[in-house]
């Protein structure tokens, strides 16, 4: 199992609040995409804690670079992540931090989603506080303009989140760097900023798309491990 407690001097009220809230999430999603609440209680001196299944596996970009995934079988894999997504949707749930490092794929290829730590129940009315709170609970690279912007979440913040994972996972890039910007100006590009098609990023990528004669169709290679006649026959080939 994977056990998940408070540290010491950092159980707050608001820190306290938001674990009851994890809790709370974790306990009504039973999806075999999402790791699963297992059990919740108290310390002795106090503090408490949450018993998660603990899932053996690597994070999704890195799961694929090490399979060697054809396109066909990385979209099958997303199709899956999006399915859980879903369904944490259909219970009013959004994660809001949707980012490969926050799925992991097992040895046998299932994925699973962690952290809904930072999730708010759609029920949940958000005051100026909550609003002003979740400004520091997102993941840039991943993070959907309202989220930059402090506005109120929805389904659609985990939707854009998804959109940029899919575009890694296509390309290799992110649709927009903002990893050197400020907040602001982070929040001005991905606002006002139309991402390059993934078709046009992948030309200048460190991934090429290699003509595959199996049933699982393209497979994407790195640069340095294709030979020379290989780099020109995917250059016509993506040229068609």
């Amino acid at each position: 199992v994977a056990l998940k407690i408070i540290k010491r001097g950092m159980d707050t009220d608001e820190i306290l609040r938001r674990f009851q809230t994890e809790r709370q999430i974790l306990a009504n999603l039973e999806h075999s995409n999402i790791a699963r609440l297992l059990d919740g209680g108290v310390s002795d001196d106090g503090l408490p804690f949450i018993v998660m299944e603990y899932v053996a596996g690597s994070d999704l970009l890195e799961f694929c670079e090490q399979a060697d995934l054809s396109l066909n079988e990385k979209l099958a894999l997303f199709r899956k992540i999006c399915a859980a997504v879903s369904y944490a949707h259909q219970n009013l749930i959004v994660h809001r931090d949707l980012k490969p490092s926050n799925i992991l794929v097992t040895k046998d290829g299932e994925p699973k989603l962690l952290d809904f730590g930072i999730s708010k129940l759609l029920t949940n009315e958000i005051d100026a506080t909550g609003t002003a709170t979740s400004l520091g609970m997102m993941t840039p690279n991943y993070a959907s303009p309202e989220q930059f912007r402090g506005e109120t979440v929805s389904t659609a913040t985990d939707i854009y989140s998804l959109g940029v994972i899919l575009f890694e996972l296509l390309t290799g890039e992110l649709p927009y760097e903002i990893r050197t910007k400020r907040f602001e100006e982070a929040a001005k590009i991905i606002a006002e900023t139309e991402p390059a098609r993934p078709s046009s990023v992948i030309q200048n990528s460190k991934f090429r798309i290699q003509d595959s004669k199996s049933d699982d169709g393209y497979r994407f290679q790195t640069e340095d491990s294709i030979s020379e006649d290989q780099k020109s026959k995917t250059k016509d080939q993506n040229q068609k």
